[in-house]
């Protein structure tokens, strides 16, 4: 797990071999928030935010994504924290 998938705008997938975990420190006063140990998005392409257990996000680009249970109460505090809902 020291690789990290980048996803681009453009579709084009980049892959760097560092860990998700730096990516998360180097962009914490951003709007990149860690939603489930596998994925950290950019807030500016959330699009939906589906409720459930944990809940799933729907990014700009059509795909879906798993909120994990133990990050949904920060992701909502974050979401209802910096934009309006």
């Amino acid at each position: 797990n020291t690789y990290t998938g980048i996803y681009l705008q453009n579709n084009q997938k980049l892959l760097a071999s560092r860990p998700l975990i730096d990516y998360e420190t180097l962009l914490q006063d951003s709007l990149f928030v860690r939603i489930h140990k596998s994925y950290l998005i950019n807030m500016q392409h959330l699009r939906e935010y589906q409720k459930g257990e944990g809940g799933s996000v729907i990014m700009s680009n059509g795909k879906e994504l798993e909120v994990s249970r133990r990050k949904k109460e920060s992701f909502v505090h974050f979401l209802k924290q910096n934009f309006k809902y």
